[in-house]
């Protein structure tokens, strides 16, 4: 969520709703893909994990997401590259034909 816009274009910006909570309707079904992205207050997610691809399910069930063929997620607080560890306010993942994202572009539209 820490992509913003310009200082010309910040008047376009959507607002950021912390309490915004959001579960993609799509994700790949190939063996190991990851469950659809999500977004919530850190109240719901204090820290997300990150995804092993290569993991067997638990005991040979796989409950992630309907149809998932391996993978599972890993408890464990994991830095994006700014250093966040939640998904508060990063609902603004790409959408539509061409993947718009970030509050900035979702206000230009």
């Amino acid at each position: 969520q820490d992509y913003t816009c310009s200082a010309e274009e910040a008047h376009m910006a959507c607002e950021v709703d912390p309490n915004m909570e959001i579960v993609a309707t799509t994700n790949a079904k190939w063996w190991g893909a990851p469950p659809p992205l999500f977004c919530g207050p850190k109240s719901s997610f204090p820290t997300t994990g990150y995804w092993n691809s290569f993991a067997s399910c638990s005991g040979g069930v796989c409950d992630d997401y309907e149809g998932q063929k391996g993978g599972a997620v890993v408890d464990s607080a994991t830095p994006n590259s700014l250093g966040r560890t939640d998904v508060e306010g990063c609902c603004w993942w790409g959408r539509g034909v061409i993947q718009t994202t970030g509050v900035c572009n979702f206000g230009k539209l």
